[in-house]
Formats: structure tokens, sequence, C-alpha cells
């Protein structure tokens, strides 16, 4: 990105820190800004998600309005890219702790590479919605492929009484979504809008190594993790025939999000590194205290540095950023600002 599209970028983050920004953590991270996911095209996804899903739009400003703008050597090598454009749209998620973020890519090759449910690497944005029945005809007006066997929503809890229902399917780019109507509202919903919360599940390779990797990474701490199940209703609801899951639920020191990390067996599984211009691949984006304490912890935890050159990227005004991979493929970009980091 720009050097000027990249402040428009940062007043995103920055924003979005003061909001949600807690006392210190013992952990490196200061907030989990945002999940992301790169696409082949913002002018066909971020109608999908400001029109069909009811997210709304970070600021006033059109999200389409702006141009891609082409990479300077900065930021070629903290994306890992060559002769790139970029431009990026930001999304406000009602209700959660963390925003919502499409990125671009121009000018360059990119690897359009569908992930399945269950391969390590893949990333599900759960939206918790007021009501389930009108967003899913919104979504079904719009051609969505919907995963969920039957194409309808699904009451997970096995009581025919309960409201509760779920629904999963893939936006334009073919990243999951899943739609969750809960039973009851929650306290305290936003009094408007479709979108009630949100939360993140991944997709991982191996539970125990995981969360070891998480915790020493970043500080995770995760709560017991589930036995081996499996369920007919669920099986619906994920497009699946045969898997078994587990899933182990946690957070980072400090922060809000509730991150769920799910196993699977029982079902072939691909794991995948995709670049972070690919579109579909998806991307955290979290604040750091300290940026090369944080990159120095993380590899130490068994992670890589994706941007060239191995070590962040330093700007005017910032104490830097880089991009860096866990251990089951995704991609988080580590950055922190001048007023935190060390310069």
């Amino acid at each position: 990105m720009s050097r000027r599209l990249f402040v428009l970028v940062a007043a995103f983050s920055s924003t979005m820190f003061a909001q949600r920004a807690n006392d210190p953590p013992t952990a490196p991270a200061v907030v989990l800004d945002n999940l992301a996911h790169a696409v082949k095209s913002l002018d066909k996804t971020v109608p999908f998600y400001r029109d069909v899903l009811g997210l709304p739009s970070f600021g006033r400003r059109y999200p389409l309005a702006q141009e891609p703008q082409p990479l300077d050597a900065d930021m070629s090598r903290f994306t890992a890219t060559q002769g790139a454009s970029f431009r990026a749209a930001g999304f406000l998620i009602p209700g959660a702790s963390f925003g919502w973020e499409l990125t671009e890519f121009t000018g360059i090759s990119r690897k359009a590479v569908r992930f399945e449910i269950q391969d390590p690497g893949s990333a599900t944005l759960a939206l918790m919605v007021r009501d389930i029945d009108k967003v899913v005809a919104r979504v079904k007006a719009a051609g969505t492929t919907i995963v969920t066997a039957g194409g309808a929503p699904v009451n997970p809890t096995g009581n025919p009484t309960s409201k509760m229902r779920e629904i999963v399917l893939r936006d334009p780019d073919g990243f999951f979504v899943e739609l969750q109507q809960p039973d009851p509202l929650p306290a305290g919903a936003p009094p408007e809008g479709d979108v009630l919360g949100g939360s993140i599940q991944l997709s991982i390779e191996d539970t125990g190594k995981s969360v070891e990797f998480f915790h020493a990474a970043i500080g995770f701490e995760a709560r017991p993790s589930s036995p081996w199940g499996t369920n007919d209703t669920v099986l619906k609801l994920i497009g699946l025939r045969g898997a078994q899951w587990r899933i182990t639920h946690g957070a980072i020191p400090g922060l809000k999000a509730d991150l769920a990390l799910i196993e699977y067996k029982g079902v072939r599984r691909q794991k995948r590194a995709m670049s972070a211009a690919d579109p579909g691949s998806p991307a955290f984006t979290m604040m750091v205290s300290d940026l090369d304490a944080a990159v120095e912890r993380w590899k130490a935890a068994g992670g890589t540095v994706v941007s060239s050159g191995g070590t962040p990227v330093r700007l005017p005004g910032e104490a830097g950023r880089v991009f860096v991979r866990d251990i089951n493929g995704f991609i988080w970009e580590l950055f922190t600002i001048a007023r935190l980091g060390r310069l």
C-alpha cells in the first residue's frame, strides 16, 4: 500500500484500538484489531458484507471510492510482494471486540485456493444476527454459496422449542461465514441492525501443538478442550460427512475476543500456506506493545516471518509492522504505534 493509503489503514487500526484497549496485558498483545482476508475484487466482495450481511462500513467514505495505490519499496517488503497495487475496506462488527477488513492486491499473480472448513489454516467469521431468516433471504437472493446441507438454517441445540439456528456459507472469495441466531438475544445487544456480535473460529492441525504455540507466542490462555465428538446436526451445518472434531476456546490476556480452535479428524485435510495477497487468505491484525520482542517470541515458539527480509518495516510515525505465520499457516500482522513501540 502507498504511504498515504497506509495512513488510512493505520487510522482505522488506531481508532479501533482507542475503542477497545483495556488495562496493560501480561502478553505482548494489546488488541486483536481485525480479522481480514484478501479478495479477488473489492467491487464484488464489499457489497456482500455491506448489503447482504448488513455490516456497517468503517468511516463515512464510500469504501469503493478509493483507487488502488502502488506499494512503495517499504510496503512491498512488508507484504512480501513486488509491483502490487493495494486498496482495502474496513467494517465494524457491532457488539464485537474486533473489526473486519477486506484487502485487495492487484497487478501481481495471485493464487485463489478455496479452503475446506476442516483444512488447517482455514478461518470462519461467525456473526451473531438478530433475525436469521431475514439475512438468509438476502443471502439466497444474492446467489451466495451455502455450505449447510439443505440450504436452510439448522437448530444445533436438539431442543425443538429453541429459536437458536445457524447456517454456514461462503463469501464471493470462498471465505467461510457462519450466521448464528441466539436464543435469547444477548443482554446489551445493539438495539438496531442485523448483526449483534462476532467471534472467530480457526481450523487447526493439532490441538496440543497449537495451544502450546499460541500460549508461547501471544500468551493465549486455553480453556479445557472438548472431547472428540460428532452429531448429525452439526455435520449438516458444516456440510461434512463422517467427521469428528474437538474445540478449544480461549483468549489472549487483556483482550475480549474469544478464539475457537477446531481440530477435525475422519475427513481429508490439506494444510495450506497462502500469501497475504491470495484471494481467500485469512489474516489477523494484532497490535503489540513491543514489536521486536513480539517477533522474537513468535519465532521462538515455532512461527515464521513472512515479510521480506525477516524483520519489521519501519515507517514515519510508526514503530513498525510485520507479517508472520503461525504453525497452522495463518498469517498474522503484528504492529505497534509510536507511542507504544520502541523506535
